[in-house]
């Protein structure tokens, strides 16, 4: 939870949420927090996978770049890590980061911009997280 963003200039922050998930004997967790800016909606979410395929770590290996007349989905980097970002007309964003195949960031807006994306995806410490034990 400490890890979720204040809410950038013109954004306000709901309070952030946590939860964890018994596997195989062992736990994993999630934080979130949602944001908003007049009709623009964002959230962000921070899963720890303590290194098990659950959440968005289930899907990571299927995604694939692509670009259509409608958005696009595209493998990059955000701070070093690799990332997944899409974008589908008119306004929806998200951006997916693996932080040491453990950590997944997923930071999406819908009605907003790619500034906003941005904006959000750069508040994040990816250094902080993949420092956790």
């Amino acid at each position: 939870v400490p890890f979720l963003p204040d809410a950038p200039a013109g954004w306000t922050a709901e309070d952030p949420f946590g939860a964890s998930w018994t596997i195989e004997e062992a736990q994993w967790t999630w934080a979130s927090r949602d944001y908003s800016k007049g009709d623009a909606q964002a959230s962000v979410i921070i899963q720890d996978s303590a290194y098990y395929d659950v959440g968005y770590w289930e899907a990571w290996d299927s995604l694939v770049s692509f670009e259509t007349t409608e958005g696009y989905y595209r493998q990059g980097k955000v701070s070093g890590y690799p990332s997944w970002e899409y974008f589908t007309k008119p306004d929806s964003y998200g951006t997916w980061i693996g932080v040491n195949e453990r950590f997944m960031v997923y930071v999406s807006v819908e009605g907003g911009s790619k500034q906003d994306l941005d904006a959000f995806v750069n508040a994040i410490n990816y250094g902080g997280i993949a420092n956790l034990k």
